[in-house]
């Protein structure tokens, strides 16, 4: 064969295997799928750094509170059920992982619906999401001293989702990812002191809202709490608290709002309104006021019977921080069911009893407040705070708020809660010790005081 001819055939075959090869389905010449390119002003980033934080429960026991708050951190990413999310993370610092949630608190029909846990090594992580999926959320908590530091890169398996950052999100361009992300369930407005977590249903329905002013509120309000908590910065002790709050939508019907560990919640068809739009918030907030208080209450002097009362010694600071001058409790003429309660004999007279309702007693506290200002109960928490007392029993809390009270008010208060009718057990102990305080009276009739 000449040299013609082999070099006629060898194109010839050539041409012939080129054809035969260019299928779909060969990997090597097959068009690659250019990737979905999310808006720059709408992604999310798939590194993010996290520095190790205080844990809840110690946050908590610092400043005596009842409930932990929220000691997790918003990654703005979402994972479908039955996902498998890949990720990849790098130790910076120290030598402790974090742990990876799955779904938000309180986010489903049970009240306590809690997170799957996933928890994280150095390298790649493939966790296989359950039946859920949710938000996504890093927890990365020492209970001493914070020390270490990761990037996570996450590779697959997730999602970018609508996420409001108070001072960086416009109303326009929160309206668009709200669009834009329609297989999204679940939305994130973010603030400094606190973030929403709502359905996008229900972010929609008040997208016209504005939502910078109603998260600047959110703030302002927590930051009212935070001081009438004694939480001013003047001891280590007596630091504001370190973590944000989630306030989330609750879809059971259990509850219309609640407060528990890591939450706030509220129920989506009648009261998620409230932390949606601003003037809900902001003109008509009791409710969310009274459920961030409860996150403010303390252990040492938080009896059963008045869980449902103290609290709204925060919902009255939150009141008054929006310009609201005239007060709940006098626009309800609750100082009428006060007076009719001090009438009674003294036998009849027991303030845990059914006596004395939520409102009514709520009128013993707010009568100390407006005997001596309202650093009282401010300097009641960091007392109490400070010489954190043994609590075994609500005797023993009603023991810790009645000597408290004496020595913040420097005045001997026994007329006043005998006439309020705090009875129990080692009561007669009680005013022994306040009498060894050698506090003088009040000049005035304490019980007298209303606003």
């Amino acid at each position: 064969m000449n040299n013609f001819i082999k070099s006629t055939l060898f194109i010839s075959i050539f041409f012939m295997l080129l054809t035969s090869c260019n299928k779909d389905d060969d990997p090597v010449i097959k068009p690659v799928e250019p990737e979905v390119q999310i808006p720059q002003e709408f992604a999310i980033d798939s590194t993010q750094i996290f520095n190790q934080i205080v844990s809840g429960r110690s946050e908590a026991d610092r400043l005596g509170l009842r409930f932990s708050f929220s000691d997790f951190v918003v990654t703005g990413i979402y994972v479908e059920p039955h996902a498998t999310l890949k990720l990849k993370l790098n130790l910076i610092e120290g030598s402790e992982f974090p742990e990876l949630l799955v779904g938000s608190y309180s986010r489903g029909t049970h009240w306590n619906t809690q997170p799957d846990v996933f928890y994280l090594t150095s390298g790649i992580n493939e966790i296989s999401v359950g039946e859920n999926g949710g938000m996504v959320y890093i927890r990365y908590t020492s209970n001493y001293t914070p020390d270490a530091k990761v990037s996570i890169k996450f590779l697959e398996g997730w999602k970018h989702t609508p996420l409001f950052k108070l001072n960086d999100t416009s109303n326009s361009t929160w309206k668009k990812m709200l669009s834009y992300f329609d297989e999204i369930p679940t939305v994130t407005l973010e603030s400094d002191q606190a973030f929403i977590v709502v359905s996008r249903e229900k972010a929609i329905e008040y997208q016209e809202g504005n939502q910078h002013d109603l998260l600047k509120a959110i703030d302002e309000v927590i930051t009212v709490q935070n001081d009438i908590s004694g939480m001013d910065g003047s001891e280590e002790i007596h630091k504001p608290m370190s973590h944000k709050l989630m306030m989330v939508e609750y879809t059971g019907d259990a509850y219309y709002m609640f407060a528990y560990n890591y939450r706030t919640a509220y129920r989506n068809y009648d009261a998620v309104q409230y932390i949606l739009e601003y003037t809900n918030f902001n003109n008509d907030g009791w409710g969310p006021w009274h459920e961030l208080g409860h996150m403010h209450q303390m252990n040492a002097w938080t009896w059963s019977e008045i869980v449902e009362t103290t609290v709204n010694i925060y919902s009255l600071a939150s009141e008054k921080s929006r310009g609201i001058t005239t007060s709940r409790y006098k626009r309800e003429n609750k100082w009428a069911a006060v007076n009719t309660y001090l009438a009674l004999e003294d036998n009849n007279r027991n303030f845990n009893s059914n006596a004395a309702d939520v409102w009514v007693r709520l009128g013993m506290f707010y009568q100390l407040q407006l005997a001596f200002g309202d650093g009282f109960y401010k300097d009641l928490h960091k007392l109490i705070r400070k010489e954190n007392p043994l609590i075994n029993s609500d005797e023993d809390r009603m023991r810790t708020f009645m000597i408290s009270a004496c020595k913040v008010a420097n005045k001997d208060l026994s007329d006043f809660f005998k006439k309020w009718g705090l009875k129990f057990n080692d009561v007669d102990a009680v005013y022994e010790e306040i009498i060894n305080l050698k506090l003088t009276k009040p000049t005035v009739d304490l019980t007298q005081l209303n606003d």
